[in-house]
């Protein structure tokens, strides 16, 4: 299943990229192509398929041979030819696809894994999971949570899921984080979101005038300028959101559309983590549960290339333990607390 799903997400990015406007779809029939390779080589491995294959041969003389549990060859194999043309024309000999060649290898791509899958693995290729590539594991488990949750029809309970498997991962993967400060100003900009606390600004208190009129106008005035400090520290929040998924390096259109539509998370005093539906719910749909699952596992596979532990003595005043494992390290901080 793992490798399935991988299978599945390099499909969904083929198609991803085959709506691209041109020439950016145009490399979408090489991705095609290899994701059919793939298929066919899991399927091999899978099936302990004897029959005379050698995967040092060509794919379009390979998939002849391949024979599903039942016997019979695949079903659409003209697909391979038709996509391998375009393909070889395009890699070997500069051959540029149009738009309707890309078209056509996204729809013979899909006919031949939706044709072929169940044959070759008893699973509808629309029902392979991608949550099983996840590598962090808090975050597959809020998945698979999820995709129980919408195969039973259960959406605000997958959605609710598939939001804290966000969640999870975006706090994860910031804690301990931060971007120093500039030379003049040492405050860092700290990504764990736990640690995020709203300024506490002070108005100072100035005594009262002796005119009625005139106190009633300061104490509105006063009051007006702490409505307006609370709405900036409410959009200065979202700007951190924002600032903290762009730099973990998630794809910032595909989070702007997640967010509208994911339930928000909240936070109680002791830590526990809830989800709260609100617009987004008018949208909660099988298609955007799926829209919302992929952004999830992509995200995660792009957080764990990147993510890493860096120990920072002050960021817990544990310099003792610091120096400790210096002079234990040869004069180096180690990278990671020990």
């Amino acid at each position: 299943m793992k490798r399935l799903g991988y299978i599945r997400l390099l499909y969904q990015q083929a198609v991803t990229q085959s709506h691209s406007p041109a020439p950016l779809n145009f490399s979408s029939v090489l991705s095609f192509h290899d994701v059919l390779e793939y298929f066919f080589i899991v399927a091999v491995d899978h099936l302990g398929n004897p029959q005379g294959l050698s995967l040092g041969e060509k794919f379009v003389t390979n998939i002849r041979k391949l024979r599903a549990p039942d016997g019979d060859p695949p079903s659409s194999i003209q697909v391979i030819n038709r996509i391998g043309d375009v393909r070889n024309r395009f890699k070997h000999h500069g051959s540029i696809p149009g738009p309707e060649q890309v078209e056509d290898a996204r729809r013979d791509a899909t006919m031949f894994l939706e044709g072929n899958c169940r044959r070759l693995f008893g699973i509808e290729f629309s029902d392979i999971s991608m949550v099983h590539i996840v590598p962090q594991d808090p975050v597959r488990n809020h998945l698979v949570a999820g995709r129980s949750a919408a195969d039973a029809d259960d959406l605000p309970a997958a959605m609710a899921e598939v939001a804290l498997a966000f969640d999870r991962l975006i706090s994860d993967w910031a804690h301990r984080k931060y971007v120093p400060g500039t030379a003049f100003q040492k405050e860092a900009f700290l990504l764990d979101a736990s640690s995020y606390r709203p300024p506490r600004r002070r108005i100072e208190t100035f005594p009262g005038p002796s005119d009625e009129k005139i106190r009633q106008a300061t104490s509105s005035l006063a009051s007006s300028v702490k409505s307006a400090f609370a709405e900036v520290d409410k959009e200065l929040e979202t700007v951190r959101d924002l600032l903290r998924a762009q730099i973990a390096g998630i794809d910032m259109g595909g989070y702007v559309r997640f967010s509208m539509i994911a339930p928000r998370i909240s936070v109680a005093h002791g830590g526990h983590r809830s989800a709260l539906h609100g617009r987004g719910k008018l949208h909660y749909t099988s298609e955007n549960y799926d829209l919302c699952e992929m952004f999830v596992v992509d995200s995660a596979l792009r957080i764990g290339h990147r993510d890493f532990k860096l120990w920072m003595p002050e960021t817990d005043g544990d310099w003792d333990q610091a120096r400790e494992a210096m002079a234990a390290n040869g004069g180096r901080l180690p990278d990671d607390v020990r």
